[in-house]
Order: structure tokens, then sequence, then C-alpha cells
């Protein structure tokens, strides 16, 4: 079982307990491999000891109805016509699930990886519904930012969790090969939005790169920086959960509608070649 781990007396505790009294949608945004599923179990345990009923929203479980059976992982890959699916979605996702969830005190805390484009919908204003919701002051972005010391250890911790998995969702976590590889999108997308200079396709972690991408991708949005410099050992998996804990996910029909219509106003190349420019906003 999940237990606690954040120190009470640390900035991460009381920064979490700030906004689970303060704020009704609290997204954790970042790279795989910088602690996202984590901080979300840990704020997930704080929310309901503090009596607010609690969904979540992964990427890993949202993505899962837009694959099915037409658009499989590739080598580990989500093809970019489920990212732009799932995106779609998620806001539509939001309104319904705000137009109940606030007064009966409910809390929805989910992870927005962005990268590569990875739910970059809810980041980008539109003209919908969702965008008020998105723009509140009840709606949080954190962006978790490991040390370089703390993301080389979560790197070696990765690697461990895939071989030996204490949960079924960790045997199919990003690898240490795929996070360098996404770090290196996100160094090359620096690069192009001048944010960093070009730099090698190895080049090493850089905390202030990776803060500079994602406050510009959440530029639009209330954002906080969680700086994490403590190795936080978890008592079990990053996923062990309260399986009664709802997760938002679409419904069958739901993504045979987004899916068809993405299909007929572009082809998938399209939406490959579209994808290329993730990092817009």
């Amino acid at each position: 079982m999940p237990q606690l781990i954040l120190p009470p007396a640390g900035a991460i505790y009381r920064s979490l307990s700030r906004l689970i009294t303060d704020v009704d949608i609290v997204f954790f945004a970042g790279l795989p491999g910088v602690g996202k599923s984590l901080l979300l179990q840990q704020m997930s345990l704080m929310a309901q000891a503090a009596g607010r009923p609690v969904t979540l929203l992964q990427w890993d479980l949202a993505r899962q109805p837009f694959e099915r059976p037409r658009y499989p992982l590739t080598q580990g890959a989500t093809h970019p016509i489920v990212i732009t699916a799932t995106g779609l979605w998620l806001r539509r996702a939001l309104v319904a699930w705000h137009a109940n969830a606030p007064s009966a005190d409910g809390i929805l805390i989910g992870e927005a990886p962005l990268i590569g484009g990875r739910l970059m919908e809810i980041a980008r204003p539109a003209d919908d519904d969702a965008e008020a919701i998105l723009r509140d002051e009840r709606t949080q972005f954190l962006i978790p930012i490991p040390s370089r010391r703390v993301r080389a250890l979560i790197e070696a911790r990765r690697a461990r969790s895939i071989a030996h998995p204490q949960h079924e969702n960790e045997a199919h976590d990003a690898p240490p090969d795929l996070l360098r590889a996404l770090w290196a999108d996100l160094v090359q997308a620096a690069a192009a939005l001048g944010l960093a200079e070009a730099a090698a396709h190895d080049a090493p972690y850089s905390p202030e790169i990776y803060t500079a991408v994602y406050r510009h991708l959440l530029q639009h949005r209330k954002v906080q920086t969680l700086m994490i410099d403590q190795d936080l050992q978890p008592t079990a998996s990053v996923y062990a959960l309260d399986a009664d804990l709802p997760n938002l996910q679409a419904k069958p029909d739901q993504a045979t509608q987004i899916l068809e219509a993405l299909e007929a106003s572009m082809t998938p190349a399209q939406a490959i070649a579209a994808a290329q420019n993730w990092y817009d906003v």
C-alpha cells in the first residue's frame, strides 16, 4: 500500500497542502522521469486525508481508448492522431467534470506530459467552455524540476523498475534511452524557441532549460514550479493508488467520434508532419 513519504515540514508538502485547500484542478506538467506519478500519488493521499473526493487524470490511461484498435503503440511511441484526439477529448471532459465536482468539494489531480504534444491542447488557448476553467485561479499547473542529481537517480530507478516491476504500469514506463531521447526533443524545442543554444543530441539534462521550455508551454496558464533536490523513496510503486478513485477516460463511442472527425480532416502522414511543431502555443 502507498504511504505518505513527503516530509510535512518540506516545501513540496507545504505547496501541495495549500493547493488542496485552494484549488479544484491540479496538473503536474513535465517530462517522463521527473516525478509526476509519485507527486500525483502523494497529493491524492493528502487530498483524501483532507476529505476531498479525488478524481485522477493519468496520461497512460487516458490515451488507451484512442489507441484501440486502430493506433496501437509502435516501439513504445504514441501515434500523433492519438495524442491529438486525447487532448481534444480532455477539454470536453474537463467541462463535464467541472459541472458537478467543485460543488461536492471534488479535486481533479492529473498529469500533462506536454512533450511531443501530449495534452498540449489544455495548454493552448481555445474558444470553448474549457478555456475559462483552464485560466481560472482554481486550476493550477505544477512543474516538478528535479536537480541534476535527482534526475540521475530517477533514471537509474526507472531502469530497475522496468526490469523488476512492482506494478503492471512500470513495465510500460519510458526506459532510460527513451527518457534521453525525449530530453533531446526538448533541447531541440528550446533552440527553436530561442530559449537555449543549439546543442548536441546527447546534451545533458539542464533544470534551467527544462524550466524555460515548460514555462513557455504554459504561458497562458497559472503555473508554479516545484524544485526537487531530495531523493523521494516511495514505499510502494508510484502507480499504487486507491483502486476506488475514479479516472477520467473517454468512453468507446466518444473516442470513435473524435478519431473519425480527425481522420476526416487529416491523413496520418499529415498528423505526423503537424506534430513536429508540438511546442507552438
